[in-house]
């Protein structure tokens, strides 16, 4: 069982044990060396780079890498382009939540609605990428960026996302996806640890000064996730069991941005803090933050004296969730999963629900009783 982004995958085995999930080992294999494409380049070169590098989230990637630029170069960024980004964020924000859902659920829709659902996800794609286009030039016609959110969120409405409450649109395929969850194992419920700005400093520090930190990060003492799930604190409908909940906190994070994209399209306002941070650091470097999709990417550049990076390290939401022994294993290990494709279909549901940025492969394997 696969699920195909972009190059790479991870690979998710585990051992089963009268249905319960007893070992559980993740291992990625990802393209490596992208950070050094950027070492040398002129910092004013990067972000368009990391836009055409990135296949996912590739506005994300961009803007992270400017904010980082910016504060190496010590450069604010002016109000109008912020504006602009915090617009393209949240669009690509949106559809990349709902694509992967739509694209991946492991249980094919039924003919008629499917015929509908990839009109309305098509109507989301150009809608998002209207307001992308638009802010990559860094600036944004107020009056298009109105027409064009209205129209991401009638599509995300029609696909499911509700304009009120928790529940996905009766008779949409979100609501579909919901029921679907009803005879999927059900995971232990534990409070997520987030990734937040508090983080960023600890974070870049180890970044830094450890090589295997982008790989590999961890804060000590913590299990960290980022992400929708946590985000919204894991606390939406506690009552609903585990699946049902990460897939509610999705829906209610595309609410949320749909929301702030309304409130910046009709007042030019916007809570920057809440999904972009960056700073300075040591050795003329400069860290960006942004929240996408799939939690909180990390960009940090080094600019040497000649207006060239010289270093350059790119942390993804991914490496935090899917870590050997992150919350993705921990949420698993011991969890009453069943045997062969019923337990797979079970594995397949918690990882996409986790949403890596890769295509992720996964074995059960029976353990040997004597």
């Amino acid at each position: 069982m696969s699920y195909l982004l972009s190059a790479g995958t991870i690979r998710i085995d585990v051992t089963v044990s009268r249905g319960l999930a007893c070992s559980v080992a993740v291992k990625a294999n990802r393209p490596e060396g992208l950070a050094r494409m950027f070492v040398g380049r002129r910092a004013e070169e990067a972000p368009a780079l990391a836009g055409q590098v990135f296949s996912l989230c590739g506005f994300a990637q961009s803007l992270a890498c400017r904010i980082a630029v910016l504060n190496a170069t010590d450069t604010p960024m002016g109000d109008e382009e912020r504006v602009a980004a915090g617009a393209g964020l949240l669009a690509e924000r949106i559809f990349e939540t709902l694509r992967p859902l739509i694209l991946h659920w492991p249980t094919p829709l039924p003919e008629k609605m499917a015929l509908g659902v990839g009109r309305q996800l098509r109507e989301a794609l150009a809608a998002s990428q209207a307001i992308v286009s638009q802010a990559r030039s860094g600036q944004i016609a107020k009056d298009s960026l109105a027409a064009d959110a209205a129209r991401l969120s009638a599509a995300a409405h029609a696909l499911g996302t509700p304009r009120d409450g928790d529940e996905p649109v009766a008779g949409s395929v979100l609501a579909a996806m919901l029921q679907d969850l009803g005879d999927a194992a059900d995971f232990a419920q534990r409070t997520p640890e987030p990734l937040t700005a508090d983080d960023d400093a600890e974070v870049i520090a180890r970044l830094s000064d450890e090589p295997d930190f982008a790989r590999m990060p961890h804060l000590p003492g913590r299990v960290v996730e980022t992400g929708a799930f946590a985000r919204r604190g894991g606390a939406t409908l506690s009552c609903e069991p585990h699946l049902a909940r990460r897939l509610i906190a999705r829906i209610g994070d595309i609410q949320d941005c749909l929301a702030q994209l309304a409130r910046l399209a009709a007042t030019g306002e916007q809570d920057w803090s809440s999904f972009a941070a960056g700073g300075s650091t040591p050795s003329a470097g400069g860290y960006g933050a942004v929240e996408c999709a799939r939690g909180r990417l990390y960009h940090h550049a080094e600019v040497g004296s000649d207006g060239r990076l010289a270093a350059y390290r790119i942390l993804a939401p991914t490496e935090w969730n899917f870590h050997p022994v992150g919350p993705f294993v921990e949420r698993l290990l011991s969890s009453q999963i069943g045997t062969g494709e019923s337990a797979a279909r079970s594995v397949s549901l918690l990882a996409l629900l986790f949403d890596p940025c890769v295509a992720f492969e996964i074995g059960i394997r029976e353990a040997a009783h004597a």
